[in-house]
């Protein structure tokens, strides 16, 4: 069995970093329906979009010094820091949600801040130290057992904030987010082993140089952005509606459902018929959600809402083919710096999209936003069709660039210690 000499299993790789990615987006669905009711946020559209912002560039201004500490040092010892931004994170919105005025607002800003670098530290170690104890032949079925947490948690994170805020107030849903997170510590530290110092790393600019690296990034962005754009408007917009606290988490969880249901289908057409073909479809089919979520009917708004989520999800798709290619052109094989690159590219999504989409909707109003992000999705749609592509699957060999190798039939360890085995 392929395993890190020091102890870490595969098994036990895939469940904390399952766990791991579960409880970062349980939390960061939780605020979600949350928002129309929190005094210090008090129904500005802009602030909303501010809160989501602060947890990107917190992910964006950690996620390249936590790829640097995975490559030289091996996963544990970001993961468990990953634990106190984690606890942080949580204590701070639980003291937030009933504070208004600047004091609530900085709490806010704190959480959503100490969630972000929590994030970088998980994502970028837990998805590295799948890649690095996993055969490239096996990875995308665990990678993608990993990352359906995600879509669990997304799911589950509205939904079960809404339901408990409701019932018992909104203190409640960081409860369970405190059991959650303990689970994910003791499965951090009992499962992770450490491993040896290594004393040579790929450098950054070395693995930019990898194949369809630029693909990759767009893509990322791409496709994250339009799962962001959304979060911080559509909420208040439901709200104007007529739905509740419930209603919205339930309206957010249906559209992470529809996301998870899409990834597998993308993937499989992402073999078939090459990246940008099953990418320039997503957008489009974003397009036409976007189209439908700003209309004044709380049906066509929550039904938007769904496609713009299986949408995201076609373009974000191919990014899993990618990724282990990137990682794997150099020698050693630099899963540190591709999952850190792929968290950046993520992140500026999710970074940028809130922000737009907050200061559009206060300048314009929420259906003058979403016929923005439709016009913009389409553009993106046709710029992806106007390019020559290829199926995934033939991009999977080495393009060259200074010390690569065929590493997708044999991969350099990530760090001293780890072995692999067919």
């Amino acid at each position: 069995m392929t395993e890190l000499r020091s102890g870490t299993r595969p098994g036990a790789a895939v469940a904390v970093t399952a766990l791991a990615l579960g409880v970062d987006m349980f939390l960061y669905g939780s605020i979600v329906p949350l928002l129309p009711t929190l005094p210090a946020v008090d129904g500005s559209p802009l602030i909303a979009g501010l809160l989501f912002a602060v947890y990107a560039f917190a992910l964006l201004a950690a996620t390249p010094f936590v790829g640097v500490w995975v490559d030289r040092r091996g996963p544990r010892a970001p993961m468990l820091v990953g634990l106190l931004g984690l606890a942080a994170a949580t204590v701070l919105f639980a003291s937030a949600v009933d504070i208004d005025g600047t004091a609530g607002l900085t709490l806010l800003f704190l959480a959503r801040g100490a969630q972000g670098i929590a994030a970088a530290a998980s994502w970028t170690s837990g998805l590295a130290l799948i890649a690095a104890t996993h055969e490239p032949e096996r990875r995308g079925r665990v990678m993608g057992l990993a990352l359906s947490a995600v879509g669990v948690g997304v799911l589950l994170g509205p939904a079960v904030s809404g339901l408990l805020s409701d019932a018992w107030g909104p203190h409640a849903p960081f409860l369970v987010i405190a059991v959650f997170a303990a689970a994910d510590a003791v499965a951090r530290i009992v499962l992770v082993k450490e491993t040896p110092a290594r004393e040579v790393r790929t450098p950054y600019r070395v693995v930019l140089r990898g194949p369809r690296v630029g693909l990759l990034i767009a893509l990322t962005g791409l496709g994250a952005a339009a799962i962001a754009f959304p979060e911080p408007v559509l909420p208040l917009h439901l709200s104007d509606l007529g739905l509740g606290t419930t209603g919205i988490g339930l309206v957010f969880a249906a559209a992470a459902l529809g996301g998870s249901l899409a990834a597998p289908v993308a993937g499989l057409l992402t073999d078939r018929v090459g990246a940008t073909r099953v990418a320039s479809c997503g957008a489009l089919v974003a397009a036409l959600g976007f189209f439908l979520t700003g209309r004044d009917s709380t049906v066509w708004s929550v039904t938007g809402l769904i496609v713009v989520g299986f949408g995201a999800q076609l373009v974000l798709a191919p990014t899993l083919v990618l990724i282990g290619v990137l990682a794997e052109h150099t020698k050693p094989a630099a899963y540190g710096a591709a999952y850190a690159l792929y968290n950046l590219a993520y992140t500026g999504g999710l970074a940028v999209a809130p922000l737009v989409a907050g200061a559009t909707a206060k300048a314009a109003g929420v259906p003058t936003t979403t016929l923005v992000a439709c016009g913009l999705a389409v553009a993106v749609a046709v710029v992806l069709l106007a390019r020559r592509d290829q199926p995934a699957a033939d991009s999977t060999g080495s393009t060259g660039s200074t010390g690569s190798t065929d590493s997708a039939k044999s991969p350099e360890p990530a760090w001293p210690g780890s072995s692999t085995d067919a």
